[in-house]
C-alpha cells in the first residue's frame, strides 16, 4: 500500500514529505474524532443523582402552573396587557414545551431513586430559567397582573 501512495505522489510532482504530511493529516482527523466521541460520551453517560432532580421538578411544576394562570388571564384580557406580549408568550411556551418533555423523561428518576442524565436534566433547568425571567413567573391571579 506504501509503494502505490509513494508512486502515486511521485506521478504528481509530491516527494516523500508529502507521505508525511498525509500520514500526519490522518492521525489529526483520528485525535478529533476520539474528542469529539468522548464530548459524545460525557454528554450521555453524565448523570445527576435524584436527590438534585426532585426540587428541579417541583419549581418547573410550580412555574409551570403559574404560566398557565398567566396565559388564561392574557386570553380573557385579550392579550392586551404588557404581560401577554407575543415575544413573553413565545418565551413561556418553548419553556414549557421543552420542560415537560425533560420533566416526562425524568419521571422514572423522581419514582425510583436513580440517577438521571445530566444532558435531560440541563434541559429542565434551562426551561425553569427561562420561565424564571418572564413575567408569568410572578404572575398573581387575584391582583389582576404581574408584581
Amino acid at each position: 500500500m506504501r509503494k502505490y501512495v509513494t508512486d502515486f505522489l511521485a506521478s504528481i510532482g509530491l516527494g516523500s514529505g508529502a507521505l508525511v504530511l498525509v500520514a500526519a493529516l490522518s492521525l489529526a482527523g483520528c485525535a478529533a474524532l476520539q474528542k469529539v466521541e468522548d464530548v459524545y460520551t460525557a454528554a450521555t453517560t453524565t448523570v445527576v443523582p435524584a436527590s438534585v432532580v426532585v426540587p428541579a421538578a417541583n419549581a418547573f411544576d410550580i412555574l409551570k402552573g403559574t404560566a398557565g394562570l398567566s396565559g388564561q388571564y392574557c386570553v380573557e384580557k385579550a392579550m392586551v396587557p404588557a404581560i401577554c406580549s407575543a415575544d413573553i408568550r413565545r418565551v413561556v411556551v418553548r419553556a414549557i414545551r421543552s420542560g415537560t418533555a425533560a420533566r416526562d423523561q425524568l419521571e422514572v428518576s423522581l419514582q425510583t431513586g436513580q440517577p438521571a442524565a445530566a444532558s435531560v436534566y440541563n434541559v429542565l433547568i434551562a426551561a425553569v430559567n427561562n420561565l424564571k425571567a418572564t413575567p408569568a413567573a410572578t404572575f398573581m391571579p387575584g391582583a389582576g397582573g404581574s408584581q
